[in-house]
């Protein structure tokens, strides 16, 4: 029986390869992770957790693979298990394998190091693979989709939104923005900076005497990021707002559905939004999200220019404040952002986990 290895290193990798692991069963799989949050995903699959590159070329050589299946994430700090493990592998002239749960995130330089170790990558989507090529990688992209996105298929988002309402109390005609943050080790600062102007248009929002005349209340709910050393840091940059407490729910995807707005500097879960039908603003400040896209490349996440999402790029209370406005009150404006997520977010066909587990078998 074939040996696979498996190594993930972030959230978002082990969302992509979770529904995929049970499709491997002709296979002896071992599976490694990096760091809390990968661990938690996949707990369920008892991962050996690794936290040193001395620690991953023992094991390495202990488990010796027949194929190296190994994520691509946007770590920057490390530890670089990632890295160390396809190094080894590579040097073994092993075949490997590398998935991509959003765009571009090889363009991290830790990743860029393994580009061309990779002899398959497998990625979400069209525009994935125009950058792989654009950064001249030229062994083989299979578009399969993302797995982890494969849930949103049957999810009733109106019927959980319902749910969901009424689990945290929220009257009808109350107006929810959902803030995912991006308070990583390496994108802390810039998040402060995102949401202390978030926060500014939520106030002025709420003292709108418009919204109250519509008789509508807005309720403002903040998640931190799965990496986030300080899981209270909104709560401390905005002790007068009256941020909804939904930590009873693990996960923000899981959350999602009770938003009329998503708003981030560039978390997954705007694409979430985009699969949910929920319009979402992107907020890349020139001192903050911007500068650090601009860095692997980057201009958007996701591409707002697209229209499926809005971006923001200037600190400007008002402009942000209309955007939301609009949203609120303007249902053709509504639609057309939907109508633009109808087509380039789909999930048709077959499913993104058996694409995935095709091309590895």
């Amino acid at each position: 029986m074939s040996k696979i290895l498996i190594v993930v290193d972030a959230p978002g990798p082990a969302e992509f390869i979770l529904p995929v692991i049970p499709r491997l069963t002709t296979y002896n799989l071992k599976l490694i992770t990096v760091g809390n949050s990968p661990t938690k995903i996949l707990a369920a699959y008892k991962p050996l957790r690794i936290d040193s590159e001395a620690e991953a070329t023992k094991i390495y050589t202990e488990i010796n693979p027949d194929i190296l299946l190994v994520a691509m994430s946007s770590l920057v700090l490390g530890p670089y298990v990632n890295q160390k493990i396809t190094e080894l592998a590579h040097a073994d002239k092993k075949k490997i394998i590398c998935f991509q749960d959003y765009w571009a995130n090889h363009r991290h330089a830790m990743n860029f190091k393994m580009l061309n170790f990779w002899d398959v990558v497998l990625v979400p989507d069209e525009l994935a693979k125009n950058y792989l090529l654009e950064d001249g990688y030229s062994g083989q992209i299979v578009i399969t989709g993302n797995p982890g996105f494969d849930r949103f298929r049957d999810l009733d988002v109106a019927a959980e939104r319902k749910r969901l309402r009424a689990k945290f109390g929220i009257a009808e005609g109350s107006f929810v923005i959902l803030h995912s943050g991006t308070g990583t080790p390496q994108s802390y600062k810039e998040d402060e900076i995102t949401f202390n102007f978030l926060a500014k248009a939520v106030r002025e929002l709420s003292a709108n005497l418009k919204l109250e005349t519509n008789n509508l209340k807005l309720i403002f709910i903040s998640r931190p990021h799965p990496r986030d050393e300080e899981p209270g840091r909104y709560q401390r940059l905005a002790p007068d707002l009256n941020l909804l407490d939904t930590s009873t729910i693990p996960l923000t995807e899981d959350i999602l559905p009770i938003a009329d707005l998503s708003v981030a500097m560039y978390s997954t879960n705007l694409i979430h939004a985009c699969y949910m039908r929920i319009p979402g603003i992107s907020i890349l400040l020139p001192n903050a999200g911007l500068k650090r896209l601009e860095k692997t490349s980057l201009q958007d996440f996701p591409p707002n220019n697209l229209g499926a999402t809005i971006g923001i790029y200037e600190e400007s209370v008002p402009k942000l404040k209309n955007e939301i406005e609009k949203i609120i009150s303007d249902s053709s404006y509504r639609n057309k952002i939907i109508e633009t997520q109808k087509k380039y977010f789909k999930l048709e066909g077959e499913l993104a986990s058996v694409k995935v587990a095709d091309v590895i078998s």
